[in-house]
């Protein structure tokens, strides 16, 4: 039993170091690349011509603002549809469900419009409205799974306690969906982060762009010169470094939010 054990053991630890070294070498690549020619010099270079902090505060303004209002619609709206009785429930569930079927590509026109005529346009928050209703489909689904699990009797006693829905819904259901809220952020942080096709199409100036969005600005972008292949790499190298401190965080996030769903559940 030892030996299978230490053989399995072993087995995944391999399978991890390749994945591992499939995944860093990109990476090691773009960072050597951003090296070439110019040296450091290619990140002072991208400092000097893009004003990179006022990117990432843009990053950070969308990405939390999308995060808050696709948090707050989903737990609510999914447990509505989980715990709550209404007329037209199921129906009106599925044809929600019915938007994860439409690619971001058909709705770009008629976003645009829309956009154009809230007077949005080269503003960070035009972002926001399209990222929270696209990254709401899925997390009601994942939420509602989630309260489908919790069994009706924690409501039942609560309710002869003399709870309220909202109280039921704080106290009770929220806290004991932890392991799904925390796959829901994680999932709508990298999505409004890194989403470009919405980013590049909505804002067409450098200053009101998102981090996801600066790169593609910055290889199009006249003057260039011998060194623009090494700070084109700088440029990613450097947007890219707020997500990896995010995985760094959230990985420690997921697990402890999993294992006090576990115990609570």
């Amino acid at each position: 039993m030892t030996l299978k054990f230490n053989g399995f053991k072993a087995f995944g630890m391999a399978a991890l170091l390749i994945a591992s070294v499939v995944v860093a070498y990109p990476l090691a690549l773009a960072f050597q690349r951003s090296l070439s020619i110019g040296g450091f010099s290619n990140y002072r270079a991208v400092l000097e011509k893009v004003n990179i902090f006022r990117n990432l505060a843009n990053s950070i303004m969308v990405t939390g603002v999308t995060l808050l209002g696709t948090i707050t619609i989903c737990s609510l709206g999914a447990f509505a549809f989980s715990k709550l009785r209404f007329r037209g429930r199921n129906v009106l569930f599925l044809f929600i469900m019915m938007g994860m079927m439409v690619p971001t590509s058909a709705t770009i026109f008629p976003l645009f419009q829309i956009i154009k005529l809230l007077k949005l346009v080269n503003n960070p928050l035009s972002q926001t409205l399209p990222y929270i209703t696209g990254n709401s489909i899925f997390g009601l689904l994942l939420l509602k799974i989630y309260f489908d699990g919790l069994p009706n009797e924690m409501m039942e006693s609560a309710r002869i306690d003399g709870a309220s829905s909202l109280r039921i819904f704080a106290q009770i259901m929220l806290p004991n969906a932890i392991p799904g809220l925390s796959i829901l952020f994680v999932n709508t942080f990298m999505g409004a982060w890194n989403e470009l096709q919405i980013a590049i199409t909505f804002i067409s100036k450098r200053d009101y762009m998102t981090m996801a969005a600066l790169p593609v600005n910055f290889a199009s972008s006249p003057g260039r010169t011998n060194n623009s292949v090494g700070e084109l790499f700088a440029c990613l190298i450097m947007c890219m470094i707020p997500v990896i401190i995010f995985y760094i965080c959230a990985q420690r996030m997921i697990i402890r939010g999993m294992t006090e769903g576990t115990v609570k559940g």
